[in-house]
């Protein structure tokens, strides 16, 4: 990640079966994009903790303001959540 560039990761319902129309995450997803952030996206399965630590696998996600393809995930990565 660069420096200083802002990660935004959340939490979601499964994302291929949301309504892009509707979803107030993806809007969300849809702006921070729009300013440059990196976006992350994972499911509550994939939180956990390690010594009092938040971890979690999280995927990189590319998102789309289109109701039939709305977002690409690339390859899980385990990270600490706090970084």
């Amino acid at each position: 990640m660069q420096s200083g560039q802002v990660r935004l990761a959340v939490v979601m319902d499964p994302i291929g079966a949301i309504k892009p129309a509707k979803d107030t995450t993806l809007a969300m997803l849809l702006s921070a994009q729009r300013r440059g952030w990196r976006t992350e996206y994972l499911e509550l399965r994939d939180l956990w903790l390690r010594d009092g630590e938040a971890r979690g696998r999280g995927r990189p996600l590319t998102v789309r303001d289109d109701g039939k393809d709305w977002y690409t995930l690339g390859p899980p990565a385990a990270t600490r959540l706090g970084d």
